[in-house]
């Protein structure tokens, strides 16, 4: 993977953002029949109210990172990049910024949720150590919770 310079998002970046988003879950609504909740979101709330993460490679957005506390966890809101970057190595780093972030923060673990049909997805979450869980059954989405203890090294 080329380097990816990493940098909290700003305001002015939401609209990119946004773009980023749309492109990287573009083929999800016809695969799991419902139109994912991050591409109605409005990136600049989610910048003011969280951690939000650009990375961009030769100077251009290709990944975002969405994260927030909640209590001794660290809350992964959404992971995307850009489907020119995918399977890059870009998706992983921005999953370590998250783990980073959350021994920075003092957190014991870190939590995300996808599509049970995000096959994807999940196969790259168990690559990296993050283990499914049990969760209460949600009856408008079939999802698959993880999580990861957060290492101290």
């Amino acid at each position: 993977m080329k380097s990816a310079a990493m940098r909290r998002a700003r305001v002015e970046d939401a609209a990119q953002i946004r773009e980023l988003v749309v492109s990287a879950y573009a083929h999800y609504p016809s695969r799991i029949g419902v139109r994912p909740a991050p591409l109605d979101l409005d990136y600049a709330t989610e910048i003011a109210e969280k951690e939000v993460w650009l990375a961009s490679i030769d100077g251009e957005p290709r990944g975002v990172l969405v994260i927030r506390c909640d209590g001794e966890r660290v809350i992964v809101d959404n992971v995307a990049v850009a489907p020119d970057a995918q399977r890059s190595g870009l998706g992983r780093a921005l999953l370590a910024q998250a783990e980073a972030r959350a021994a920075a923060l003092g957190a014991v673990e870190l939590r995300l949720l996808t599509h049970e049909l995000m096959t994807e997805n999940r196969r790259i979450y168990e690559r990296l150590g993050w283990e499914p869980i049990e969760a209460p059954p949600d009856e408008r989405f079939s999802r698959v919770h993880f999580r990861k203890p957060v290492s101290r090294e």
